[in-house]
């Protein structure tokens, strides 16, 4: 295949991309970030695509310059994509102004005199390092799964393809087209079929990373209360029988907190429920706020919350509660005062079920309750509760 049919194969590859990548645009949410600006950069290597078809057919500047600057933006296009999916900024100041140098070098390259060699070494050169940029930036995304380590192979492995480009350029030594195609014949075909192709790849592997983002948030709907921000009740509940049967599996100790919120009803009575959900929010924010990473906090109920701390011996569990009773006891802005009351079952040694457990912390909590609120009390599921 010769290289003019390449040329024709990326402008293909490149509007189907684009219009894959902007019509998904609307139909997913806000906050998976960087689908439009994909789209646009593979129309903008498309475009850069069909004015390189035009070499010897229009003047240099309309067939070289202008489409060689596309491309470099396009690829720093899609490095910003993947920011702005990982929730930053594009970051677009560099690679633009490594653009602007590439454009002073093709001026000289392209309209003050022609060198082939010079336009190949420019241009492999900025490319690697925009590849090697976006390869980077994808690992760098949090939670990395398949679509993100496939995504930076891709990336690594076209980076690696544009540098080998360029060493091989740097050690030829004449300056004209025929005679650097001629030395690396087969390197520039595969160079041409690489980046034919790597758009593809490319988008391909963006698809893969922006679906598992929507599957992920989806899944964080159905299992996430959507006031609180905690697990809804079932959720939770099936992640207290997974940490139940590796408790019993490991003999670790777990410990597990029902806690309700004070004369919550008197709260929503006086100042309405709009006040009351705003309540509900802050004590689960102040909750988050103190627990650990593998902590997991379920609204169970109205004002009644449970906290699990898995592989967590009593005394750890204990003082992480008390610095709950703490946290809800310091008032918040706009907000009245409150305090909540925590039951907590310490379980050791298994041989009981979620069911059983829950039912212990309700016994403590009621404890709590009934020994003047704003407390916590603690119980074994087949001991005796003992105020802390």
């Amino acid at each position: 295949m010769d290289p003019h049919s390449f040329i024709l194969i990326s402008a293909a590859f490149g509007v189907l991309c684009a219009f894959v990548f902007l019509a998904l645009r609307s139909g997913f949410p806000r906050d998976i970030a960087g689908l439009a600006r994909w789209g646009w950069s593979c129309a903008l290597m498309a475009g850069a695509a069909l004015l390189f078809a035009l070499q010897g057919k229009a003047p240099m500047f309309i067939s070289s310059f202008v489409p060689n600057l596309a491309v470099a933006a396009g690829v720093a296009g899609l490095r910003g994509s993947v920011r702005r999916f990982a929730g930053k900024t594009a970051g677009d100041a560099w690679p633009a102004a490594l653009i602007i140098l590439c454009a002073a070098g093709l001026i000289v390259a392209t309209l003050v005199y022609e060198d082939f060699r010079l336009r190949v070494l420019i241009m492999s050169g900025a490319l690697a390092l925009l590849f090697a940029s976006s390869a980077f930036e994808v690992w760098r995304v949090p939670a990395r799964a398949f679509a993100e380590r496939y995504t930076a192979a891709i990336f690594g492995a076209t980076a690696a393809m544009m540098l080998t480009r360029f060493a091989a350029a740097l050690g030829c030594g004449d300056a004209s087209r025929a005679a650097l195609c001629a030395d690396v014949a087969v390197l520039h075909m595969v160079y041409m079929a690489t980046f034919s192709f790597s758009i593809v790849a490319l988008s391909l592997g963006f698809l893969l990373m922006v679906n598992r983002a929507l599957q992920t948030r989806l899944e964080s709907l159905a299992s996430r209360d959507q006031l609180s921000g905690a697990y809804r009740r079932e959720a939770f509940l099936a992640l207290l029988d997974r940490e139940l049967i590796g408790e019993r599996a490991a003999q670790r100790p777990l410990c597990l907190l029902m806690m309700d919120l004070d004369n919550f009803k008197a709260i929503n009575d006086c100042h309405g429920h709009l006040v009351g959900d705003r309540v509900i929010r802050d004590f689960s924010e102040k909750v988050k706020s103190v627990l650990r990473r593998d902590d997991l906090v379920g609204r169970y109920g109205g004002e009644e919350f449970l906290v699990l701390f898995p592989d967590t011996p009593p005394d750890d569990a204990q003082a992480i509660a008390q610095r709950i009773l703490q946290a809800a006891r310091r008032g918040s802005v706009g907000l009245p005062a409150y305090t909540v009351s925590i039951g907590m079952a310490i379980l050791e040694g298994g041989g009981i079920d979620a069911a059983a457990v829950i039912d212990a912390a309700d016994g403590a909590l009621y404890a709590a309750k009934r020994s003047g609120k704003d407390r916590l009390e603690l119980v074994r599921p087949a001991g005796l509760s003992v105020a802390a």
